[in-house]
């Protein structure tokens, strides 16, 4: 009887689905050029229309869409030029 739920319990284990998830790069939209400075979009969860949109109001006025956090890392760190998310929702910019 102990065999029988012993091995019950070890088939019941591997049938149990594991919570692993991919991980999915950011989608690129191409570039935009602002005031002569070129900038690589790159976005997460959104359109690349509301992430070019987004981007282009960050840089020239600096903006930021309602709900959204911005940061600028220093130079030093990579080529990011600006990084703004909202919990899942992503875009940022590359100078090129």
């Amino acid at each position: 009887m102990k065999t029988l739920l012993l091995a019950a319990a070890v088939v019941a284990a591997l049938l149990v689905p594991t919570a692993a998830t991919a991980v999915v790069p950011p989608k690129n939209c191409g570039t935009i050029t602002v005031s002569g400075k070129r900038f690589q979009v790159k976005v997460d969860q959104i359109s690349c229309a509301s992430g070019k949109r987004y981007a282009k109001r960050y840089i020239s006025r600096h903006r930021k869409p309602s709900g959204y956090k911005c940061q600028e890392p220093s130079k030093a760190k990579g080529r990011v030029n600006f990084y703004c998310n909202n919990g899942r929702k992503i875009f940022f910019g590359i100078r090129r």
